[in-house]
């Protein structure tokens, strides 16, 4: 009760003073001042210890100076993250020349067949950006994503996502026991998935990520396979600070003998081309969350 009635409201009114500085701010400055905040009050945190552990468990052969360098750029990174929701519609707005899409034609594709699909990214650069793009390019689509447990916050980024979806073809699902409903009706209903499988999942399988194992979710292979979908890598790279690449790598198919060895081969697989990713840019992934362990 306490919190519902107190200290959510103060998080709230705490969250709108950040937001609408940063959106008072043009986007490039937004990003920049942000990511300087994060670098500095970061390593004060007792997350930064966490930041710190899972770089050196996965990465050891580095020095503690490379390894530290990684993780201040990580709050950098996450720091850009923050100040750009404020500025989330004009960054996924292709016209604006800051993103760039390599998609191999699939996108065209996939709306000319009619079809549905699985897109799957990691928490590296921009998350934020992956959903939008898919949306404003004409897919329908079911986004998931993690709520926050501050409701009030919840609900107003919830909106932000939407305006920046900018299409009557596309619904969010938070994560959870509703959203595997949801995503079922959605695939029905012809509406395509997008979802981020680089967090931990103690309901999932043991799987290894970077060398170490780590619990994995499965449940989005187990709808692929279901429902014969293809799924969509989707890698994103930040440029320059502010500027993105979306690269949609071609789709994999694993499932071809319908047998339950299928999908342990497939997250296997699917771990190794998002480790290639993360230790290509290791300071542009999220460090700070309790990986492995």
């Amino acid at each position: 009760m306490f919190k519902k009635y107190i200290v959510y409201p103060i998080q709230f009114l705490l969250f709108l003073f950040i937001y609408y500085f940063f959106k008072a701010l043009p986007n490039k400055h937004a990003s920049n001042f942000g990511g300087k905040l994060f670098q500095y009050l970061g390593p004060l945190t007792r997350i930064h210890k966490i930041v710190l552990k899972n770089i050196s468990y996965v990465l050891g052969n580095n020095s503690d100076i490379k390894n530290s360098f990684i993780a201040k750029k990580s709050w950098e990174n996450l720091g850009r993250t923050v100040a750009e929701l404020s500025h989330l519609s004009e960054i996924t707005d292709v016209r604006n020349g800051r993103l760039i899409v390599k998609d191999n034609g699939h996108i065209e594709k996939i709306i000319k067949n009619d079809e549905v699909a699985v897109f799957i990214g990691i928490h590296q650069s921009n998350w934020e950006i992956i959903a939008p793009v898919l949306t404003n390019s004409g897919i329908k689509l079911n986004s998931v994503y993690r709520h926050i447990n501050n409701f009030f916050i919840d609900r107003f980024i919830l909106n932000i996502r939407k305006k920046a979806y900018n299409s009557d073809k596309s619904m969010l699902s938070p994560k959870g026991k509703k959203s595997a409903q949801d995503l079922i009706q959605s695939i029905k209903n012809k509406f395509s998935i997008a979802l981020l499988v680089d967090q931990k999942d103690s309901a999932g399988i043991t799987v290894p990520l970077l060398g170490k194992l780590a619990k994995t979710q499965t449940g989005f292979i187990k709808l692929a396979k279901k429902y014969n979908l293809k799924i969509y890598p989707i890698e994103n790279n930040r440029l320059n600070n502010t500027n993105f690449e979306l690269i949609i790598h071609n789709p994999l198919e694993f499932f071809i003998n319908n047998n339950k060895n299928e999908e342990n081969e497939a997250i296997y697989n699917i771990h190794e081309i998002i480790g290639n990713w993360i230790k290509k840019n290791p300071e542009n992934w999220l460090w700070q969350h309790k990986r492995w362990g």
